[in-house]
Order: C-alpha cells, then sequence, then structure tokens
C-alpha cells in the first residue's frame, strides 16, 4: 500500500511513517520541516511541501499511484480568544484545519479510483473545547465537521474516510505551546498577536495598547504545564490500525479522557459540564479523575 503521510517531520507524524515503512508499505512523508524529513528511515520517500499551499500540494502529488492519507500536521498556540487576532486565528485555522483540505483535495480522484483511504488526525478539542485553547478548539471542531462531511461524500463512492481523536499527547505540542508564551510574558510581548501580559491600562474604547490581560494570571499557570499525557506509541498504533485493518472504525477516541469527555457532555447540565472541563486547566482535578 502506498500511504501519504503529511506532519511527517515531527511527534505522531514520524510515528506513523515509521511503523508504516516498518510493515512494507510505500510512504510518502510530507512536511515543511526539510530537517525534520531528513530524520527519518531511509525508507521512507519525502517531500518538502508548505501544506497551506494547495497548488503546492497539487503538484507534489500529481499521478501518484496514493491508496492512504493520514494527515497528522497540526500545532497550537495558548491564548484566550480575546487576546486572539484574526491573523493569530487564522493561522490555526490553516495549520489544523486548511492542511487537512489541501491534502484531501488533492488525493481525492487517485483515493477513489482505488477505494482507498483517508484517515485523519483530529483532537479532543474537536469536540470538547478547552478555554484558552479557543481557536485551536474551532479549527479541531472544523476538523470534526469536515471528515464528517468527507465520509458521507466519499464512502457511497468507495472510499473509505475515519477520524482519530487523541485526547493530551507526549509530542512536546504542550511544551512548546507553554514555552511560547513563557517567552512572551517574559519579555512583555503580545500573548496570540493581541494583548500584552503586563504594563499599562485598555483605553476607554477597549483598545489594547500596553494594557495587562485580564487573563495574565491564567497565563502564567500555563508556563510550566505538562498534562499527564498519552504516550505517542499508542496513537500511532490505534492510527496505523485505523490505516490498514480491513474494516476500520468510522471514528478512534484514544484515551480515556477522549472517550468519556464527550459522552460527559450529552448528560451533564452546560454549566456544570463547563466547570469540569475548566477543572482540567493547570491545578485542576480532571487529571485525577479521568486520565489516559
Amino acid at each position: 500500500m502506498r500511504v501519504v503521510v503529511t506532519g511527517a517531520a515531527g511527534g505522531i507524524g514520524t510515528g506513523v511513517a515509521e511503523r508504516l515503512a516498518a510493515a512494507d508499505h510505500e510512504v510518502v512523508g510530507i512536511d515543511r520541516d526539510r530537517s525534520g524529513l531528513a530524520e527519518l528511515p531511509d525508507a521512507v520517500e519525502t517531500r518538502v511541501v508548505d501544506l497551506r499551499d494547495g497548488d503546492a500540494v497539487r503538484e507534489a502529488l500529481a499521478e501518484d499511484p496514493i491508496d492512504a492519507v493520514v494527515t497528522c500536521a497540526g500545532g497550537y498556540e495558548i491564548a484566550s480568544l480575546e487576546d486572539t487576532t484574526p491573523d493569530a486565528f487564522r493561522r490555526q485555522l490553516d495549520t489544523n484545519l486548511t492542511t487537512v483540505h489541501t491534502v484531501v483535495r488533492a488525493t481525492a480522484p487517485t483515493i477513489r479510483e482505488r477505494h482507498g483511504r483517508i484517515v485523519v488526525v483530529g483532537s479532543m478539542l474537536g469536540s470538547v473545547a478547552l478555554p484558552y485553547h479557543g481557536a485551536y478548539s474551532a479549527a479541531k471542531a472544523g476538523v470534526r465537521g469536515y471528515t464528517d462531511a468527507l465520509r458521507r461524500e466519499l464512502e457511497p463512492l468507495g472510499a473509505t474516510v475515519v477520524l482519530v481523536e487523541p485526547g493530551p499527547v507526549r509530542t512536546g505540542f504542550n511544551e512548546r505551546a507553554a514555552d511560547a508564551l513563557r517567552s512572551r510574558v517574559g519579555d512583555g510581548s503580545r500573548v496570540g498577536d493581541g494583548s500584552r501580559i503586563g504594563g499599562g491600562s485598555r483605553d476607554a474604547a477597549g483598545r489594547d495598547g500596553d494594557a495587562e490581560s485580564v487573563y495574565a494570571d491564567a497565563y502564567r499557570a500555563f508556563e510550566s504545564y505538562t498534562p499527564t499525557a498519552t504516550g505517542v506509541d499508542t496513537v500511532v498504533k490505534s492510527i496505523v490500525t485505523a490505516t490498514t485493518t480491513r474494516n476500520p472504525r468510522t471514528r478512534y477516541r484514544v484515551s480515556r479522557r477522549a472517550r468519556w469527555l464527550p459522552r460527559l457532555a450529552a448528560v451533564l447540565p452546560d454549566r456544570l459540564y463547563d466547570r469540569l472541563v475548566r477543572s482540567g486547566l493547570p491545578g485542576g482535578t480532571l487529571g485525577r479523575l479521568i486520565d489516559r
């Protein structure tokens, strides 16, 4: 089977590419990180492409006999929605949602013809919006809706579409987001390209100026935040299963948190559920109640 893996230069994508190649599948790893791709085994064919560029993606995959696609590209920033500028918001949508669409659009004709498979890696946060991850949650909710629509369009034509939604994973995403926030806090720069952490005050029109964000204390709590998370290998195994098994499920939720939190949303009153979700923030109790 010939499989395209996006986001192959690090984290989950690297693990998926390596495991599929070890199982004697032909793997094409795509990412914009040239140095990260260079670390992949020689058995993995690599292509340096900015996945946000639809034309570049189509050119890179033109006339390639692809049997399956696995989309693993993504990333997030920590900021309240109030402090997230339109540019920062758009960046999150592009990184997490547009990068799915460019690859799907480029490969769907081949996938249909070969009765292949598209495996989209989303996130629990697409179903459970987490405070200070609003742009990322919105993008991943978009991924969930996109994948549902894609499945309903393609499966009658012979293709298979699967969504994998992990909970927190030890990929370094959380740590990098916290490090980026810590550096912005330390130098007084803007959070989410919006409000400053400290100094000054907002004017009467509500413009940011040098105002301290009202969310500054919450941001500081994230500076050393490393949530208990599922190992990368556990998530990689689920993705590889979703890619290679004969009759995959339509959705794989990986980790206890990813399985139970969406279910609780259906039975708990909204405000009680909101309290439960907020308890998963730094200093909260959620990790002791529902984890892995």
